[in-house]
């Protein structure tokens, strides 16, 4: 906003007083219209900043609110911390959600369950370390694979497994619901074993270290993790090589009106910013 700065004049004598006098009420005219006019141009600054302020405030409340399924019982995935839900696919979905003006609304169940609130519409989206694979894809929608994962065989410390060969009639226990099962099943078919089930991670490993199962399917990045945050008091230890490749997906509910493109667009974004590294060295970095 332009200001006006009134100068001075030099000394003046008695000839020229009716002229000063005549000048000076033109001058204070002049000063009056100044004030005026910087009046009403502070008047139309206000205005625009308002302005400004408003549409702020309306592009901030037109943030997408969307409701996303989770289970709280997967590190380093997802758990509660001091009672607040956090973990690598939280921070991605997070992430994700401000890169593309969205507002999550996280909505804590069974993992066995999200699928089917996909399906009946109860929830727009899902991530918990879910595996894209063809017969779900029939009945959610996926975005781009996110993670890298696959499957391991986790034993007791002092277990005499040592390779699937040792399985011969051993109980193995998986997650319900997950590729987990899937495999656990297909190796008790195999080596003429059993299968137990369970919905949390710490009752799996319970019941083999307490002696009443003998081996656990799980994904490789959270039986790792938690050999890594136990240390030399581990219970657990994974036998040879990872037993599958599977990638991990975002899942939208199917036909959902572009949520699918926003969680590409949101994820092609953390790559190329260096944000996903970021993150994926928080929990995973040496």
């Amino acid at each position: 906003m332009k200001k006006f700065k009134v100068r001075n004049s030099a000394k003046v004598t008695k000839k020229v007083a009716p002229f000063l006098a005549a000048s000076a009420l033109l001058v204070m005219a002049g000063c009056g219209e100044g004030e005026e006019t910087q009046a009403d141009n502070t008047d139309s600054q206000g205005e625009n900043n308002e302005a400004e302020e408003n549409d702020s405030e309306a592009s901030q409340g037109d943030a997408e609110e969307i409701s996303v399924a989770v289970v709280q019982d997967y590190p380093p995935f997802e758990y509660m911390e001091d009672g607040e839900l956090t973990g690598f696919d939280v921070d991605i979905i997070e992430a994700i959600a401000e890169d593309q003006n969205l507002e999550v609304n996280w909505e804590i169940m069974r993992f066995d369950a999200i699928i089917p609130a996909l399906q009946a519409d109860q929830m727009d989206a899902a991530v918990s370390a879910i595996s894209i694979r063809e017969d779900r894809a029939e009945v959610v929608d996926f975005s781009q694979p996110y993670f890298e994962s696959g499957l391991s065989l986790v034993v007791p410390v002092d277990s005499e497994i040592n390779s699937l060969d040792d399985l011969e009639g051993a109980t193995i226990v998986a997650k319900q619901g997950t590729s987990g099962l899937e495999k656990a099943n297909e190796l008790a078919e195999e080596y003429n074993g059993e299968v137990t089930t369970f919905q949390e991670d710490a009752m799996m490993y319970m019941e083999i270290i307490s002696g009443n199962a003998d081996a656990v399917i799980n994904d490789y990045p959270s039986a790792a993790y938690k050999i890594v945050t136990d240390g030399d008091e581990s219970d657990i230890r994974i036998v040879g090589d990872r037993l599958t490749g599977e990638d991990y997906g975002i899942v939208v509910s199917k036909g959902s009106d572009g949520l699918v493109e926003k969680m590409d667009a949101g994820l092609d974004s953390l790559f190329e910013s260096g944000k996903y590294d970021e993150i994926y060295d928080q929990y995973f970095g040496e």
